[in-house]
């Protein structure tokens, strides 16, 4: 067993394997703790090459690895558990996942979790066997009567292994639990808070269901039914509803589940409380920088082209493309102009090459370039004009925390929180804007927001003074460490830690070689077994 944690920090498809977003704010937060200890849990699937990309912090005690697309193969459905006749729990356990992943958990999750503790059952009872096959019949005629079943069975394979996955996973000793996100992260904070009665606090940087609804709007692999033809009343039920209803259903009850729910900025909270987060628990702690890293940046004097510079990775929903088009409408506005781009390539390369392809086509390789990801950004953050953001999904980017806070104008997209860090809010103690806002997708208008901040030195500089000093106002990485430390206090005085359940170790299971519930990931190097981040950073 793993040593004592302060904090088990959860997440999905992130740290340490994956660079940017939730992981790099995991990093920096652990960083900023020193006097706490940390135990991470890192969900992803088997296919992630998990290799850390980032130097383990001292204070970090341990790593779990949970793996999706893997789980205990549990006691066999013939053998006597605990004096229940195993065989007949199999019908009522599957009908438990039911009610969890669509859409109406209620008490469902935590009768699951304490018949599969009570019975030992895994992957060979609730997936392999003969009476779950036929309970997942009866559950495919009623959760998708007019779809093919070959697709329905691969998809109830993943989400109830995943769901199996996480409530069989040994628990680390922990003072609290802390999930970056609902969804699967959620979820194993929920479980983790029923078994343990310790305290349990979900942060929120994107919205989960929200980036899984754009996931699933233009997935590949899902392919609509046809089912209603042309009629007009209500539509027969798809495959992607089966798993938006999921991801909506796992984050409910990590809202249900959760002592405190955070997030970064306002707009958020009207959508947490659209999918079920009780308005009593919510909490707005923002994104926290090193602002006296950056605060030293300032601009190079030395003369230069006007430049523009894009941080973030090269994948489709940082909308590249609009970015590229819109360079290439600048430069007949500000023809001199170079665009750079910093983030790595190697998330989504066809995405990538596709990118690199539009440049050469639209005729502006002399105007871009592309840099990949660079030892230091500050650099890069000093030598330009205007940062550009052309996102269509973001929380609150700590690319454009950190190059406000060297005096940097921007512009982006009406994503996130970017409004707000780059206009203020009604209560903010700084007035003024420091860049432009635009609607996403639009390339034009993101041309001509970059090109009236270049073309207007005065304007520049007075946007560039408005984002040096609104960032230490509100998102200094002291200041928010202090709200996560005062939120923490809250929540384990509203527990009675003395009633508090002893952590829950999974019993020993027959063929359980091949699934990693047991390992803790070592805390530095590569690690054996691979996985998949599932949903990329959430930041």
């Amino acid at each position: 067993m793993s040593a004592q944690a302060d904090i088990c920090l959860i997440v999905e498809g992130g740290y340490p394997y994956v660079l940017g977003g939730v992981a790099s704010w995991m990093d920096a937060y652990m960083r900023a703790s020193p006097e706490l200890r940390f135990h991470v849990i890192s969900i992803g699937t088997a296919a992630q090459p998990r290799v850390n990309r980032y130097p383990i912090a001292a204070n970090v005690v341990g790593i779990t690895d949970v793996i999706l697309d893997r789980c205990p193969t549990g006691r066999s459905p013939s053998l006597r558990s605990r004096g229940l006749r195993s065989r007949g729990s199999i019908a009522p356990a599957v009908r438990l996942m039911q009610q969890i992943l669509a859409g109406v958990p209620g008490p469902s999750f935590a009768a699951l979790i304490e018949l599969v503790q009570q019975t030992g059952f895994g992957q060979a009872a609730l997936l392999d066997s003969k009476p779950a096959w036929t309970a997942m019949e009866a559950v495919y005629r009623q959760m998708l009567p007019n779809g093919p079943l070959l697709d329905f069975f691969w998809s109830w394979r993943f989400l109830a292994r995943g769901l199996l996955s996480l409530i069989t996973t040994p628990l680390p000793p922990a003072r609290i639990f802390h999930a970056v996100s609902t969804g699967y992260a959620g979820l194993f904070g929920a479980y983790a808070q029923h078994v343990t009665g310790r305290p349990y606090v979900v942060t929120e940087h994107g919205i989960y269901t929200n980036e899984r609804r754009i996931e699933l709007a233009v997935a590949r692999w899902i392919h609509d039914s046809g089912a209603s033809g042309f009629g007009v009343g209500a539509r027969p039920p798809e495959l992607r509803d089966i798993w938006l209803a999921a991801f909506t259903s796992i984050s409910r009850i990590a809202y249900e589940h959760a002592d405190a729910i955070t997030t970064q900025y306002r707009a958020n909270q009207h959508y947490q409380c659209l999918d079920g987060a009780p308005p009593d628990k919510l909490r707005i702690i923002p994104n926290g920088i090193d602002v006296d890293a950056y605060d030293g940046v300032r601009r190079d004097p030395a003369p230069h082209p006007p430049t523009v510079l894009m941080i973030g990775r090269i994948v489709p929903i940082k909308d590249i493309r609009t970015f590229i088009m819109a360079v290439a409408q600048l430069r007949e506005l500000v023809p001199e102009i170079i665009a750079i781009l910093i983030g790595p390539e190697d998330e989504d390369p066809a995405y990538a090459a596709d990118c690199r392809a539009l440049v050469e086509q639209l005729g502006i390789a002399a105007s871009v370039r592309f840099l990949g990801r660079v030892p230091d950004v500050k650099p890069y953050l000093g030598a330009a004009d205007v940062l550009a953001l052309t996102s269509i999904s973001e929380a609150q980017p700590i690319a454009l925390l950190e190059a406000a806070a060297t005096g940097l104008p921007a512009v982006t997209t009406d994503v996130g929180s970017c409004r707000e860090i780059i206009e203020g809010f009604a209560d903010d103690p700084i007035i003024g804007r420091g860049g432009f806002v635009v609607e996403p997708c639009n390339p034009k208008a993101v041309a001509e927001a970059l090109a009236a901040i270049l073309r207007d030195d005065a304007l520049r500089a007075e946007m560039g003074q408005v984002m040096r000093r609104r960032i230490p106002s509100l998102y200094h990485k002291n200041r928010v460490k202090g709200l996560y430390d005062a939120l923490y206090t809250e929540v384990a005085a509203s527990v009675n830690q003395a009633q508090a359940k002893p952590a829950y170790r999974a019993p020993a299971a027959t063929g359980q070689a091949d699934a990693p519930r047991d390992r803790v990931a070592p805390l530095h190097g590569p690690i054996r077994e691979g996985a998949l981040a599932m949903t990329g950073d959430g930041g």
